[in-house]
């Protein structure tokens, strides 16, 4: 997860493929699970390909506001972690619908709210 400013934002190369710090990670991370899938027999079980990244420049308050909500929604926090070492199980959420429904914390909506994205597979914790 990219939470800064224009962290998502991909840059036009004219006739070329368009470059930025999304298309670097997801890259990475593919090239790292290939190379380690043939080079040393790991499986890709458990793995996805995904990136939170904002296209523009969003207001402090109001992404941590989202952030946290994210992570709520998620599960992601400490009394989550809690509940789920203790026994209690729940069925996970998509990493799309929680960004999509923690959208509705923010002040500015249209503006803050609509700047993160989601890149790559979708997946469920």
């Amino acid at each position: 997860m990219l939470w800064g400013c224009s962290s998502g934002l991909l840059r036009d190369m004219g006739e070329f493929d368009r470059i930025g710090t999304p298309y670097n990670y997801m890259l990475a991370g593919w090239w790292v699970r290939f190379a380690l899938l043939f080079a040393f027999h790991y499986s890709l079980r458990g793995r996805s390909p995904t990136l939170i990244a904002n296209l523009w420049d969003v207001t402090d308050r109001d992404i941590d506001k989202l952030t946290q909500a994210v992570f709520d929604k998620m599960r992601l926090t400490p009394e989550a972690h809690r509940e789920r070492h203790t026994g209690s199980e729940t069925d996970g959420i998509s990493i799309v619908k929680a960004l999509a429904e923690a959208r509705e914390v923010c002040k500015l909506k249209y503006i803050t709210g609509a700047a993160p994205v989601v890149y790559g597979i979708p997946f469920y914790l």
